[in-house]
């Protein structure tokens, strides 16, 4: 401040912003914080924020996110889970974890997500019904049923492609009229695909299956491979774990852009390796040591 100055006052309003550096600032937001005030400023935020160049960036700028569920099944076999069921996505890697809210209220299971978006299903008698939340904008999309012939339908997972800008949900099961016991797999393009195309998946055999950003991961407890699924290119790929390992109690981890393998050292210690999904390059990480403090929490 000059005392006594002539000088005239300036100021500078947000709407005077370059449209460049706008753009960045709402990058930063959160989404939530984004479609609940941002977009509401004026009519340049609101194009801005709608443009496709917008989303595609955002999505880039933006920490991976995991969602995760306590489930309380209670003493109600059939409808004990609706009893408690909470749930929180947690960004990764900014150095700490961050809680965040979760305002929607899902109306069937929540079998996984993939950059802030939820693949949930409603089951009837005769259906399987799957569907992709917004909790967001609270929008839902409906996926087109799959076959009947399909039979056995079981571990619908979600990823991102990211080159094609497109979503695309796997589903494991059992066709009618092939024999027992030999897994397949389906998959849909949200927004393109009407039906759902059948990939080839080498009759894998597995037990549990992730999804890693643009990779789905099929992976057993007791078994030397990992089958990864490249959503773009749709081929399927196989990364061995690495070498004396194979026999240890092990097991997955979806970290948001990659999968983490955890070896049990003993009871309260285990070894933590990160796989590169695009090159299934390994990478050990810090161990998890709780056994000195394993007597403050044994009887959990």
């Amino acid at each position: 401040m000059f005392w006594g100055s002539k000088r005239k006052k300036t100021s500078t309003n947000i709407g005077s912003l370059p449209e460049d550096l706008v753009f960045e600032i709402l990058l930063r937001l959160p989404a939530e914080d984004i479609y609940k005030t941002a977009i509401l400023v004026c009519k340049k935020w609101h194009n801005a924020i709608h443009s496709c160049n917008f989303v595609h960036k955002h999505l880039q700028h933006s920490a991976p996110v995991l969602l995760a569920q306590l489930i309380d099944h209670g003493d109600d076999r059939d409808y004990g889970f609706h009893q408690l069921n909470i749930k929180r996505f947690l960004p990764m890697g900014r150095g700490s974890v961050e809680e965040s809210e979760f305002s929607y209220d899902t109306m069937g299971r929540v079998l996984g997500s993939c950059n802030g978006l939820i693949l949930e299903c409603l089951e009837t008698e005769d259906r399987y019904n799957l569907s992709i939340v917004n909790p967001v904008r609270f929008e839902s999309f409906d996926l087109p049923s799959i076959s009947p012939e399909f039979d056995i339908a079981y571990d619908p997972m979600i990823a991102y492609a990211e080159a094609s800008n497109k979503y695309k949900v796997v589903v494991m099961g059992f066709w009618k009229f092939e024999p027992t016991g030999i897994e397949s797999c389906v998959m849909l393009t949200v927004g393109v695909d009407k039906s759902w195309r059948r990939v080839d998946t080498k009759h894998l055999d597995i037990d549990r299956c992730l999804s890693t950003q643009r990779f789905i991961h099929w992976t057993r407890s007791e078994g030397t491979c990992i089958a990864n699924l490249n959503v773009e290119t749709e081929i399927v790929t196989e990364t061995r774990i690495p070498q004396g390992y194979e026999k240890r109690f092990k097991y997955y981890l979806s970290m948001g852009s990659c999968l983490t393998l955890l070896v049990e050292c003993v009871e309260f210690s285990w070894e933590v390796l990160k796989m590169k999904p695009e090159t299934g390059e390994w990478t050990r990480m810090l161990k998890i040591d709780l056994e000195p403090l394993k007597g403050k929490f044994v009887n959990l």
